[in-house]
């Protein structure tokens, strides 16, 4: 095996849009939660401010897509994008509840032809998502979000990560392996792939979930 060789997520992208639009009426209870710690360290790394317009790519039932509202405030923008139709309801309703929605909006969409113009973000925030493409798609979904990013705009990714890979993350590889289309994310090189698709690494960190490595990067578009 090379170097930086990753396991292929082995589910169609259809199998994804049915598999998270059946978890969206729980995964904010059940799994969200589990993820709260590092999607919160990454949302202070990203560091958005008032008057900004912000991507969260893979926004899920909404919960960072709240918290960047709250950052941009009245005179900025935040807009999610999640490829399940379930999850982009859910995350409407988490966005509408929050008293948020006159700055915010979800769009369903595949990342790797995102519906946004070129450079038209500040900021792209990207938690438990990038690991979900299949490894083909990681460099198309880095590039799309180059694209809509204008020069100098932060890209910061949470993720896990194949740094450091211990026994757990060994054994999470096998059980996505046994079943790729429940568990079908997978550990990346994230520092790596985010080079590889022209970003500049401003900074990057190195944690722990549940014995899983995780990776914390912000990134700049040149």
């Amino acid at each position: 095996m090379g170097q930086r060789e990753i396991t292929r997520v082995r589910r169609s992208k259809q199998e994804a849009r049915d598999w998270y639009s059946t978890l969206s009426d729980w995964y904010g209870t059940v799994v969200a939660p589990f993820e709260a710690e590092q999607r919160e360290a990454g949302l202070n790394l990203l560091d958005p401010s008032e008057g900004e317009r912000v991507l969260d790519v893979g926004s899920g039932t909404g919960e960072a897509l709240v918290s960047l509202s709250d950052s941009v405030g009245h005179a900025g923008h935040a807009v999610g994008v999640d490829i399940a139709e379930g999850m982009c309801r859910t995350a409407r309703t988490s966005i509408r509840a929050a008293g948020v929605g006159d700055r915010a909006e979800v769009v369903c969409a595949d990342a790797t032809r995102l519906p946004l113009r070129d450079g038209s973000m500040d900021a792209i925030f990207s938690s438990f998502t990038l690991e979900l493409f299949d490894t083909p798609d990681i460099p198309v979904v880095l590039r799309e979000c180059r694209r809509i990013l204008r020069p100098g705009g932060r890209l910061c990714v949470v993720s896990l990560s194949k740094r450091r890979a211990g026994l757990a993350t060994q054994i999470y590889e096998r059980l996505h392996t046994l079943f790729p289309r429940h568990l079908d994310c997978r550990p990346i090189f994230v520092r790596e792939a985010v080079r590889d698709a022209g970003f500049r690494v401003q900074s990057a960190e190195d944690e722990e979930m549940w014995g899983l490595s995780i990776e914390l990067v912000l990134a700049r578009a040149s």
